[in-house]
């Protein structure tokens, strides 16, 4: 069996201070930033420790899922990583690809959930394939229904689980235009259901709601309830205890997770009077790695 590549892809963060301003310039279309968006970008980065741990993790994650891979017996295979917005470039990773010679690709983006967002990586690879012909390429668009992404998420929700404490689950998951649900986007359903799925897994009632964070600066309407509004109902209108946050829409821990939440979320349910927490990430989780290997391999069947 010939060997296959595994195009793992993702948004990409930067490795270190010096690259901030490119990797910002990037994600606004060229367009530079003001010294004030720049100074603010990288004041976050400083309150999680200088820059993210993204990076790290997301090679970590590469490296297990190639792991993992070449254990189930169906196959050799190896793992690359391609990035949106900063070097290794999805285009840049292909290139290597294509140099090596493999004519079999799976592509998967490390999200969990299907969205228009998600197919554009996707449709950026596959333009580039259009002029090599013997190359076979296998699209992952999602894989929330894989058991081991569950499971890692129920195992945490049962653990956490209190008799007495008013608790609330909130789910959350990077928001988007809404503009891009016109056209039957499935990601808003696709998020809903994970969700439930995850808490059909646990023994016992689970009481959970549904947020969206991390909103973008643009002029366009982001999918709401946002996690600050739904934050301050549930703990000022509904006298909720403690808010614990999933962001289960990242797969790492990242400037989303590590100041979004763990700071801005934090110092607002605190200075409401309620406790907060947040359930870790999957980073490099068994669980985690088995559900993506899982997903990459459903086209094998």
């Amino acid at each position: 069996m010939e060997k296959q590549a595994v195009l793992l892809m993702s948004y990409g963060t930067p490795n270190r201070t010096e690259e901030i301003w490119d990797y910002y310039t990037h994600i606004r279309h060229g367009k530079e930033p003001s010294q004030a968006l720049y100074d603010e970008l990288v004041g976050r980065y400083e309150e999680i420790g200088g820059v993210s741990p993204l990076a790290h993790i997301t090679e970590a994650q590469r490296a297990a899922i190639e792991e993992k891979l070449n254990e189930s017996g169906t196959g050799e295979y190896q793992v690359f990583n391609g990035l949106r917005h900063i070097h290794p470039f999805i285009e840049e990773t292909l290139t290597e690809i294509l140099n090596q010679g493999f004519t079999s690709i799976h592509g998967l983006v490390l999200a969990p959930h299907r969205s228009t967002f998600i197919d554009q990586y996707h449709e950026r690879v596959e333009d580039k394939l259009q002029t090599h012909p013997e190359v076979t390429y296998h699209p992952h668009y999602h894989f929330w229904q894989a058991t081991g992404f569950l499971t890692f998420w129920s195992d945490q929700i049962q653990a956490a689980l209190h008799p007495t404490r008013k608790q609330k689950f909130l789910f959350t998951a990077h928001s988007l235009p809404e503009r891009l649900l016109a056209n039957g986007d499935p990601y808003v359903d696709e998020i809903k259901e994970a969700a439930q799925a995850i808490v059909n897994q646990v023994e016992g009632t689970v009481d959970f709601a549904n947020a969206w964070q991390s909103v973008g600066r643009t002029a366009d309407k982001w999918i709401g309830p946002n996690v600050e509004d739904v934050t301050e109902a549930l703990v000022t209108q509904e006298n909720y205890e403690e808010i614990i946050y999933l962001p289960f829409g990242f797969v790492a821990d990242n400037l989303e997770t590590l100041y979004d939440n763990d700071i801005e979320c934090k110092e607002q349910v605190e200075a409401l009077g309620g406790h907060y927490k947040r359930l870790a990430m999957p980073n490099v989780h068994p669980d985690f790695i088995a559900g993506v290997v899982s997903e990459l391999l459903s086209s094998n069947e």
